[in-house]
Order: C-alpha cells, then sequence, then structure tokens
C-alpha cells in the first residue's frame, strides 16, 4: 500500500487560466477536461491511483467498470465533490485547486446528474429548474421560467411543470433532475449511473433524452451499466477496475477485440 500519511497536495495555485487551449488537442477535439496523475484516498483506501484521462469538447466518454472500481469518485473529483489528493485536473482551461474562487467557476460549467434525483420535494417541477438560474446566474423569474418550459419541452415532459416530485415517476423525476442542470448552461454533464435507481421500464426513457442530449454536442461523462448505450452514443469507453483505468477504446474496438486480460474477464460476465 502507497504512504499516505503526508500526501503531495493537489496544486495549489490561484492561477485560474493554465493550458493555451488552441494548443491543445485530443483527437482533433479542444481539449475540454484533463487529469494527469490523480490519486485519492479515503483514509488508507486508494480509490483513485494515477488517473490520466483526457476529453475533447463535444465528447460522450462513458466509463464502465465493476461496483468499487472508482468510476463514480473519478467524475466526483471534476468538481471537487471529493477532493483529489494528487495530481492536477484541468476542465475548459482552469485548474481545480483548493482556491474557492476556481471550484467556483468550474462547478459553474459542470452539471451533475446523480443516482438519486436529489430533487426539492416542497418546490414544483418548474421552481426546481428556476432555483439555480435565479439564485446564481440572477437570472429574472420570467426569463428562468421561459428556459426551464423550453427545457422541459426538450426533456418531453412540459406537461409536469406546475406538479410536485412525489407525483412523478422515477423516470420523469430523473428527467426533470437532467433539464435543472442544463439550467445552469454547463459546458460538462457529468452523469453518475442515472438509472441505477429507476426501474427497468423507465430506464429507456432516460437514457433516450441522454442520447439526445449527446447528439447537440455537449460534452458527457456518464458512469454506467447500460451496454447498449455504451455502444451506441459513445465516442470512447474508459475500463477502471480497482481505482485504475484499465483499457481506452472506441465501442466498436472496445466491446469486439478488447486488448487487456482484465476487460475481457469483465465484458464475459456482463454480455
Amino acid at each position: 500500500m502507497t504512504d499516505i500519511t503526508e500526501p503531495t497536495p493537489a496544486n495549489t495555485s490561484a492561477s485560474t487560466l493554465i493550458v493555451n487551449r488552441d494548443a491543445t488537442q485530443i483527437g482533433g477535439r479542444e481539449l475540454m477536461i484533463e487529469m494527469v496523475g490523480v490519486d485519492k484516498f479515503f483514509g488508507t483506501f486508494q480509490a483513485l491511483s494515477n488517473i490520466d484521462m483526457k476529453v475533447g469538447t463535444g465528447e460522450v466518454v462513458v466509463v464502465i467498470g465493476p461496483s468499487g472500481s472508482g468510476k463514480s469518485t473519478l467524475i466526483r473529483c471534476l468538481n471537487r465533490l471529493e477532493h483529489h489528493d494528487r495530481g492536477h485536473i484541468v476542465v475548459d482551461g482552469i485548474e481545480l485547486t483548493d482556491d474557492v474562487r476556481n471550484i467556483a467557476l468550474i462547478r459553474r460549467e459542470t452539471g451533475m446528474v446523480f443516482q438519486q434525483f436529489n430533487l426539492f420535494p416542497h418546490l414544483t417541477v418548474i421552481d426546481n429548474i428556476t432555483l439555480g438560474p435565479r439564485q446564481v446566474l440572477k437570472m429574472p423569474k420570467k426569463q428562468a421560467e421561459d428556459r426551464a418550459m423550453e427545457l422541459l419541452e426538450r426533456v418531453h415532459i412540459p406537461e409536469q411543470a406546475r406538479k410536485y416530485p412525489g407525483q412523478l415517476s422515477g423516470g420523469q423525476q430523473q428527467r426533470v433532475a437532467i433539464a435543472r442542470s442544463l439550467a445552469m448552461r454547463p459546458k460538462v454533464m457529468l452523469f453518475d449511473e442515472p438509472t441505477s435507481a429507476l426501474d427497468p421500464e423507465m430506464i429507456s426513457e432516460v437514457l433516450e433524452v441522454i442520447k439526445e442530449l449527446a447528439g447537440t454536442g455537449m460534452t458527457m461523462i456518464l458512469v454506467t451499466h447500460e451496454m447498449g448505450f455504451a455502444r451506441e452514443a459513445a465516442d470512447r469507453v474508459i475500463f477502471m477496475a480497482d481505482g485504475e483505468i484499465v483499457e481506452v477504446g472506441e465501442p466498436e474496438h472496445f466491446f469486439t477485440n478488447p486488448q487487456e486480460e482484465r476487460t475481457q474477464l469483465f465484458l464475459s460476465q456482463i454480455l
């Protein structure tokens, strides 16, 4: 086990812009996210080990792997829901440091959808969606509500605007959660197993909304066990195990000709 009694902290520089994005690309795309040598510990347990990852603007990246492999921790580190202990994380040219200004900037640019819907039960659907834009972006109420209705149209449930979350199905609540994140106009969307809490018949309706979003050019990282979605919608698939990135590939190559023995074993168990 690596000695973690005094881990080297993540870069704490207050500098905001650290990347020349015109000169930094991946696969012909402008670089949006970069993780270099990222480690994360929970006590003596190492959840992430030397993670190197680049995501281009408009790219859809699906992260798969067994439970406990570090998938959720990886994306939670991208907006500081978890503090990384070593390495560097850069989102849209901003390094994620202990500087609260940088954290705030990155959170403004990254929307996140969780396994649970995390909607406010005492607020209507439209009030859940407009809360962030009105309080954080200082958007006028009418503008925020117009934007919310546009997004509810986009996720195919405009008729639910005045209902409360408890009156909706799980699939509808998750679509409200997606609309709520989009209302903040993020550049990146992070999805942490967004269908895992849903009944089987509701999974497809949520995945269809996410596929439509992927088609708009939104940069997305999605942790999921839905292999069909990964095959159809991902630009790249990342396989993780034991806190490490084991293999990365385009879906067709990844699912038909995986190179690593650990990847082959995982896919043989789930496909």
